[in-house]
């Protein structure tokens, strides 16, 4: 990782926010896996090395993609959803279809009528 990726990626998690610190490791297909913390946890994204080269060429664009993506990963720490677990499937419970048997037309329950009189 080179000097200007570093200073461009800490410039950019300040102005998101100042409280966050933050690790950049290289990642196996040629980015970066950033990794942000705070005091309540930490979240990691992948930053691809184009993303990264863009920004540095002042691309207004490409920085506010990138700053929009330590967004995204902020907002992970605070909003994680539980992995998604298929054999612990929610339990469903039918219920009756409406008409005059199960009291679902406002009638006086049991059958027909119940209507004008």
């Amino acid at each position: 990782m080179a000097q200007e990726d570093k200073a461009l990626l800490g410039e950019i998690i300040r102005s998101v926010d100042r409280t966050l610190k933050w690790e950049a490791t290289p990642a196996k297909d040629g980015g970066l896996r950033l990794t942000v913390k705070n005091k309540y946890g930490e979240a990691s994204c992948d930053v691809s090395d184009t993303r990264l080269s863009d920004a540095l060429e002042n691309d207004a664009i490409s920085r506010n993609e990138l700053r929009e993506l330590v967004k995204r990963t902020r907002r992970r720490i605070f909003t994680h959803k539980k992995p998604y677990m298929p054999w612990r499937m929610p339990k469903i419970v039918p219920i009756g279809a409406p008409g005059p048997r199960s009291g679902g037309w406002g009638g006086s329950g049991g059958g027909g009528g119940g209507g004008r009189r």
